[in-house]
């Protein structure tokens, strides 16, 4: 269910009021079908998440070799199966982002997208 979004919340009973009442007022309702995907899979057997969890090192682990073959170091990420890679000298996060669109057809997310201290990092998909 990668690019997914789904989530629950368990806690004191006003504060998952007021989580409600933020929720109905910004966001659209998840489409049923893909709740009942997602008790489904959170129910159901768990190793096709450990192999696709395998899958995603592998080749955020290829990625790294390949990266540090020509002196590109990447920032290890323990939690995402992005590879997060420091923007050479001279670019943006945006602007090195539109270079490797424009110039490579390689689509990446600049690091600003997480956030401000995203500056100077792209994230890949791995």
């Amino acid at each position: 269910m990668a690019g997914w979004r789904i989530g629950f919340a368990a806690g004191n009973a006003d504060m998952i009021e007021a989580i409600n009442l933020i929720q109905d007022h910004l966001f659209v309702s998840v489409f049923p079908a893909i709740q009942d995907a997602a008790v489904a899979a959170l129910n159901s057997d768990q190793s096709s998440v450990k192999s696709l969890v395998a899958l995603y090192q592998r080749r955020r682990d290829q990625f790294y070799a390949a990266a540090r073959k020509i002196g590109w170091e990447p920032y290890p990420s323990g939690g995402s199966f992005y590879a997060w890679m420091p923007v050479p000298a001279g670019y943006t996060a945006e602007s090195f982002a539109d270079l490797l669109l424009d110039k490579a057809a390689v689509v990446v997310a600049p690091g600003t997208g997480f956030g401000a201290a995203g500056e100077g990092t792209s994230a890949w998909g791995c």
